[in-house]
């Protein structure tokens, strides 16, 4: 089965073709995808609005693994470069909230990776195949930088930093369609960032130069002043040493679109002389908080920990995520965590006991299956695949067991069969006796009519459990 997804780059759903197999691509052969994934900037508590970004790029990274692609992902750490202010100006964010806590930059880096790495592992999300952090790969940045400024695409800002001139750049901000060109027309120098000394508003940083008298924890030496890499350089260069020249998907939350994604490619595209350099950029949409935006000053900016104070599982929240299109806003309410908590548990209550293992080759054919994995082939239609998993559940033959067993271990990841949800159920009398007379039937080494009073129990939606003191009904 073919699958397509939306390219931003192109605005509407394409069919994936990996580079490996595209009769275009001139570079060295590859025998994977590859996937590099824009996250985290480690400098504080990441928000379930980051963690629905990171929840998006396992989902196309497991959805391509489902569809038998071997997959390389890469998703940086950003531990240094990121300002406050996207238009280069202001403090590092690792700088200022180590003032703020009162440790070092470095500290506060290890501090919030290590906390973004568990909660990764409580959404049941694995960690990518590299995780660089840029403090790591300086020399890759200034190499990128040093290309770039002897192919003329650069300048200097004296006691600022060097800034890429975006008017040399040939398409610039494609990926703002529609009418980039007008937009970009339209934007008045200092409309989007001061100029202070910069030759077109849209340029951006390649490498801020230290101010002087001011001693940072993350700057470097170098033969021209005291730096730190602007923050948009070091995806160009750890993406490319990671993945190559030119790569499948690159995965981004929607902010990027207008200035990190654009600077990115950009810089890549001159470094490399090659268009597109990336086939497919993917984006998820925000989310947001009682229908608004999600702003730290509003106190809405929950994170994995609130969700668990108000004693909800964080796999309550993974199922929140599969229930919206990652390209569609969702909108993040208590009521609706309660909902997607109250339809997991269901799921949970009807597959107890019910894991069936068994090779795809004896379901893939099962319309059931194919169903599902049409779902995921439409770009990654989480909703769709949802509906057919609560269809399947009206049908209780092997395969649908085996098919939903299947997607839990290679995408789902819910504990739908490791969980225990308990609750007290007034069992019929009829329930009873049937069981009841399956119990005298075992007895009397009736086995046929054992299971077809056990048949009849779960046709009333009641599910029975053989244990050494007799049986334990629940409902199911």
């Amino acid at each position: 089965m073919k699958l397509f997804v939306y390219n931003t780059l192109t605005r509407k759903k394409e069919l994936f073709v990996p580079l490996m197999e595209d009769p275009d691509y001139t570079w060295p052969k590859k025998d994977f995808v590859g996937l590099y994934s824009c996250w985290p900037t480690v400098y504080r508590d990441p928000t379930i609005g980051n963690f629905r970004a990171t929840f998006t790029a396992d989902l196309i990274r497991n959805t391509l693994k489902l569809l038998e692609y071997t997959v390389k992902s890469v998703m940086n750490i950003t531990d240094v470069g990121h300002l406050v202010s996207d238009a280069d100006e202001g403090e590092d964010k690792l700088e200022k909230w180590s003032k703020r806590e009162g440790i070092s930059a470095w500290e506060v880096a290890k501090k919030y990776e290590d906390v973004f790495k568990e909660g990764m592992r409580l959404l049941h999300i694995d960690e990518f195949d590299s995780m660089p952090r840029a403090t790591e790969n300086i020399p890759e940045q200034i190499a990128l930088v040093k290309t770039l400024e002897e192919k003329w695409y650069t300048y200097t800002v004296p006691g600022d930093g060097i800034y890429m001139d975006t008017s040399k750049v040939e398409d610039y901000g494609e990926l703002m369609w529609p009418n980039y060109k007008k937009r970009l027309a339209d934007l008045n120098a200092g409309e989007r960032v001061n100029m202070w000394g910069k030759k077109n508003p849209t340029d951006f940083a390649l490498r801020k130069f230290s101010p002087e008298n001011e001693q940072r924890q993350m700057e470097r030496d170098s033969p021209r002043w005291k730096w730190f890499p602007g923050w948009h350089i070091e995806c160009s260069a750890m993406s490319s040493k990671y993945l190559g020249n030119q790569f499948d998907i690159h995965h981004g939350g929607a902010d990027h679109i207008t200035i990190h994604h654009p600077n990115e490619i950009a810089q890549s595209e001159c470094w490399f002389d090659v268009h597109p350099r990336v086939k497919y950029w993917i984006h998820n949409e925000f989310l947001q908080v009682d229908g608004g935006r999600m702003w730290k000053s509003l106190g809405n900016a929950h994170t994995l920990q609130d969700i668990q104070n108000k004693w909800f599982s964080v796999l309550d929240l993974r199922y929140f995520y599969f229930m919206a299109q990652y390209g569609n806003f969702q909108n993040f309410t208590w009521d609706q965590l309660e909902a997607a908590k109250n339809t997991r548990h269901t799921l949970i209550k009807k597959l107890q006991w019910k894991r069936i293992m068994k090779d795809k080759k004896d379901f893939e054919s099962d319309p059931i299956f194919q169903q599902a994995i049409e779902a995921l082939c439409d770009d990654m239609n989480t909703p769709k695949l949802l509906a057919v998993i609560q269809s399947a559940l009206t049908m209780w033959w092997e395969n649908v067991f085996a098919i939903i067993t299947w997607l839990e271990n290679n995408l789902l990841k819910l504990w739908l069969f490791d969980a225990i949800i308990e609750e007290n159920v007034d069992i019929p009398a009829e329930v009873s006796l049937l069981a009841d007379q399956r119990v005298q039937a075992k007895k009397d080494k009736n086995y046929t009519l054992a299971d077809e009073l056990r048949n009849k129990i779960v046709t009333l939606w009641f599910q029975l459990k053989d244990t050494k003191d007799g049986y334990e009904i629940t409902k199911a």
